[in-house]
């Protein structure tokens, strides 16, 4: 997929755990938290918010927040 996509079709691409990973950040969660609610290392959860901001095109947990909210994913 094209890395310049507009934002709105991205939320197709998410993975099942992206989308998880996703709502635990909407929720407020620190790396640290979700690491150890998935039973993950930070290094891993890093990593997937580093593709959801890719995939997405957000930058910062406000964006992506809005971004979960209004394709309603959290």
């Amino acid at each position: 997929p094209p890395a310049n996509r507009a934002v709105g079709t991205a939320a197709v691409s998410l993975t099942p755990r992206e989308i998880e990973v996703l709502a635990l950040l909407v929720a407020g969660q620190s790396n640290r938290e979700i690491a150890e609610g998935l039973v993950l290392s930070e290094r891993t959860v890093a990593r997937h918010i580093a593709n959801i901001y890719e995939k997405t095109g957000a930058h910062g947990r406000a964006e992506i927040t809005a971004y979960a909210l209004r394709h309603r994913l959290a």
